[in-house]
């Protein structure tokens, strides 16, 4: 297992080590906090955020718990010894270490992207077992800078050449970058002074990642005047102006968008229409989100085609369409976005005391108060279902003038629970298991 220590530049003068003045104002977030998971992989950066905020920990009597998460993609035969010695290196500051393990899929088209997918779910599952509502990464200022190159190459708007966020959510719990600003030099020189070694992962040499390509770049961009401070810096503008206009979208939601039941919303396109496009556009998706909880952003060109069809339109707006999970249902001057049913509706069978997932809109449904062997069903309610309803007197027609003459689509739509082949829960419309005595419960995602 190679030591990756490196001489530098001897025209340049040598990095130095963080202070732990620098290191209370990187870790200040943390003071907030009671636990936290540091993912720790062996590499010169995550040992140094091991190492450095343990010793800030300790410097300043910070009054939290650390632990520390390695993953072993199984990609490298290398990885295990890798694991262990962080483990072996938590253990002697009295930190606690969990290994996790992913097996990899046997499809390994687009492996890169799978395997960040699974390290970030396995982190997150392990914060949650730890009762941590953070996890502390180790990107650093290259990263950053790197990124901002990727995503340049990929054509990313505003959002993406924000790069990397120091603070970002992922589910219910929070990931922390603290080290953004710091140059990887740094790093490895604080490890150096604390005479620590480091493992260099050999994929970091392999010209097959673009990022290694872009990595290899570097220098020729810095001799150019554009070295990574400069362009995590233009990240940083990146971030307030992607910040900003989803303030203004977010403003516009809250003005132009009514919340309607089955997590539907009624749009008024007169009120959108005097919004800038990316403002627009921005919108677009914060409804899609909400009505579908699309697992991936729709495509701008996707959402350019919504905004042409129904706001560019010089009043000849389209009719009915679907598009990411969602129907789009003009009515006069409003926008009706309710859920698709699709040709395979979500459908999920339970018994009592089942917690049950909803995919991309509610965490879980809990339905209690059930004779232990009776299965029920989760699904929309359907037109089906819609007839069953009326037979037990909950009228269709004074629903639908209620809110607003709601589309039958949109009715159709509407989660429900189902027990002997009739609705007993529809979600927003009406409770009819206080007949039977059965308990339903939506949490929201």
């Amino acid at each position: 297992m190679p030591n990756a220590r490196q001489s530098g530049d001897a025209t340049a003068p040598p990095p130095s080590p963080l202070t732990l003045e620098e290191l209370d104002a990187l870790f200040a977030p943390l003071l907030r906090l009671k636990s936290v998971l540091l993912a720790v992989s062996g590499g010169a950066d995550s040992l140094s955020l091991m190492f450095l905020c343990h010793h800030w920990q300790q410097a300043r009597a910070v009054p939290l718990s650390l632990h520390v998460a390695s993953v072993n993609h199984g990609l490298r035969a290398d990885a295990t010894a890798e694991c262990a010695l962080v483990a072996d290196e938590a253990a002697a500051l009295g930190l606690s270490h969990s290994t996790l393990v992913w097996a990899p899929p046997l499809d390994l088209s687009n492996l890169q992207a799978k395997a960040r997918v699974a390290r970030y779910q396995l982190l997150a599952d392990q914060a949650r077992r730890l009762g941590c509502s953070h996890i502390i990464l180790a990107h650093h200022l290259d990263d950053q800078a790197e990124t901002l190159i990727m995503r340049l190459l990929r054509g990313s708007g505003v959002t993406g050449l924000g790069a990397m966020r120091p603070e970002q959510k992922l589910d219910e719990l929070t990931l922390l970058r603290p080290f953004l600003s710091v140059p990887k030099t740094r790093l490895r020189a604080s490890l150096e002074a604390m005479d620590k070694s480091w493992v260099d992962d050999p994929s970091n040499h392999q010209d097959a990642y673009q990022r290694v390509r872009v990595r290899q770049w570097m220098p020729m961009l810095a001799a150019e005047g554009c070295d990574a401070e400069r362009l995590a810096a233009t990240a940083r503008r990146m971030q307030r102006a992607d910040a900003a206009l989803e303030a203004m979208s977010e403003q516009s939601f809250h003005s132009d968008v009514e919340v309607k039941p089955g997590r539907s919303l009624r749009l008024s396109l007169d009120g959108l229409s005097g919004h800038l496009e990316e403002v627009r556009l921005r919108l677009w998706r914060r409804c899609i989100d909400y009505v579908a909880g699309s697992a991936y952003p729709p495509r701008e060109e996707k959402l350019l085609a919504l905004d042409l069809a129904y706001v560019r339109c010089k009043g000849e707006r389209d009719g009915k369409r679907t598009f990411g999970g969602c129907c789009f249902e003009p009515d006069g001057h409003d926008l009706w976005i309710y859920r698709e049913l699709g040709r395979d509706p979500f459908t999920r069978s339970f018994r009592a005391g089942d917690p049950i997932d909803w995919p991309g809109l509610y965490k879980t449904v809990s339905v209690s108060s059930v004779p232990p062997h009776a299965e029920g069903v989760l699904k929309p309610l359907g037109r089906h279902g819609v007839c069953l309803m009326e037979q037990e007197g909950q009228f269709l027609a004074s629903f639908r003038a209620y809110h607003g003459d709601l589309p039958m689509g949109l009715i159709e739509a509407l989660p429900s629970v189902w027990f002997m082949d009739k609705p007993v829960f529809v979600k927003d419309w009406t409770d009819l298991s206080e007949l039977s005595g059965i308990r339903v419960e939506f949490q929201e995602k």
